[in-house]
Parts: C-alpha cells; sequence; structure tokens
C-alpha cells in the first residue's frame, strides 16, 4: 500500500492571478490531480507532519507561520479547507482535493 500524503500548491503571477490546490492520495494521485504545471511547485507532507503543523499553528501569529513552509502549508489548509483541516487533527487522514483559482486584474 503506497503512503498517502498532503500535497499544497500555491501559483502566484501577476496578471494571472492565484492558483490554490490542496490535495491528498498518493505522490502520484496527487500530481495527477494537480496536473503538470502546478504540480512542479507541489509540496507533500505526511498526515503526521501536516497534523502537526496544525495543531502548532493554532494561536500563532501570522509572521511565524509565514517563515516555516510546514507552517505555511497548514495555514494554507485552515483557511481554505477548515472542516478537513478540523477532521485531520481529529483522526489524522482524509480523502480530499480542492483547486481554487482567481484573477483580480
Amino acid at each position: 500500500m503506497d503512503a498517502k500524503y498532503v500535497g499544497i500548491s500555491e501559483y502566484f503571477a501577476t496578471g494571472e492571478g492565484v492558483t490554490y490546490v490542496i490535495a491528498s492520495g498518493t505522490k502520484t494521485q496527487i500530481n495527477e490531480f494537480a496536473g503538470p504545471y502546478f504540480s512542479i511547485g507541489l509540496e507533500l507532507y505526511s498526515f503526521e507532519e501536516m497534523k502537526s503543523a496544525l495543531i502548532e499553528c493554532e494561536g500563532m501569529n501570522e509572521t511565524r507561520i509565514m517563515d516555516d513552509k510546514r507552517l505555511r502549508a497548514a495555514y494554507v489548509l485552515q483557511t481554505h479547507l477548515p472542516s478537513v483541516a478540523e477532521f485531520i487533527k481529529q483522526y489524522g487522514f482524509g480523502t480530499f482535493s480542492y483547486k481554487l483559482h482567481y484573477n483580480l486584474s
């Protein structure tokens, strides 16, 4: 059985907007969901790493969170998918996929 991960990608481009990709599964499943372009910047975390980061970043100020990639990933997950973040903190694993793109220009 392949290991399961949480994959998170934040893509920012001037004039193109912002794209977030957040998904769980095997490395292959996450990369397929993200697609060839967004999988390049994908960060993968075990569910235990993500669970501990979610617990650790509770009550922290944003400056400290932004300085640590693991905590930043937990913050993005908590911000975009709060119910999934709570599920991971409580149960440790869940299957999900999320892609959001917006452009304000």
